[in-house]
């Protein structure tokens, strides 16, 4: 009996230690997964703003080339945004493949194609620097080519950014339903996600079968994207001060502990 307490109590510090391991490495994780949510929306706010007006406006082969150091600075600035929506699932795959391993993979393939595609519409963006810098050179004939090809970069860009919608959508609909199920972040911040996704992807779907008519997409866009905007912000401050849910980790670490460590 007199060996009984200190090795009760080693065993004890032996135990809190494992588990205070976990929590410290998965409250680095929120705060970085809250970072990096910050940066790709704060970024890609910044940057559009910046050259979205530039490419968008009426005579805009005239007036993208000589405002081309704005437009090119603007584009790295949402480039950034990029590697953010790549390193997110990455961090949270060991977490996410305890709940379900299909979808945590297929949130991590999403968000790589989500990526993908982001950076060739950055591309095509800056395609029309080069294009308006011939177009100043050439007389009135030769710039109605011109607008031809840069109508048509546009509307490429436009489908590309459909196309993107949907690929994010469905991604954060893996992501949302994955944290609703996890509750790693309290289940009405989920919900909220899931739903604002929900409106967003309906907006992107009523856009392809042409419902606002020649209403110019990001302007439609506008009455469907804030409240997953405001949603991601919130989420991002929530995981940066508050982390994830102890108790949740804890659910997450006792059932699947020793094969989450294999990743």
């Amino acid at each position: 009996m007199t060996h009984y307490g200190p090795s009760s109590g080693a065993t004890d510090t032996h135990v809190n230690g494992r588990q205070d391991g976990p929590m410290i490495k998965y409250r680095g994780t929120a705060i970085s997964v809250g970072l990096l949510f910050l940066i790709a929306l704060v970024f890609d706010i910044v940057a559009t703003s910046i050259y979205r007006p530039i490419l968008d406006a009426p005579d805009y082969l005239l007036t993208v080339y000589p405002k081309r150091t704005l437009v090119t600075t603007g584009i790295l600035l949402d480039f950034v945004s990029a590697p953010a929506m790549i390193l997110i699932p990455i961090l949270l795959l060991p977490l996410f493949r305890t709940v379900s391993m299909g979808l945590a993979y297929g949130y991590l393939v999403f968000r790589l194609f989500e990526g993908i595609l982001f950076t060739v519409l950055l591309a095509h963006s800056h395609s029309l620097i080069n294009l308006s810098r011939e177009c100043t050179k050439t007389g009135a004939f030769e710039a109605s080519h011109f607008r031809v090809v840069g109508d048509s970069i546009h509307a490429t860009i436009a489908s590309g950014t459909l196309l993107y919608i949907l690929v994010y959508s469905i991604g954060a609909l893996m992501f949302y339903y994955l944290l609703y199920r996890s509750r790693l972040i309290p289940r009405w911040l989920s919900a909220w996600g899931f739903l604002a996704v929900v409106l967003i992807l309906s907006g992107d779907l009523l856009y392809m079968f042409d419902v606002f008519g020649a209403t110019p997409l990001m302007r439609a866009m506008a009455y469907f994207a804030p409240p997953i905007g405001l949603q991601e912000a919130v989420m991002a401050l929530w995981l940066i001060v508050k982390g994830f849910d102890s108790s949740a980790l804890v659910a997450r670490q006792s059932a699947f502990g020793p094969a989450n460590q294999a990743l």
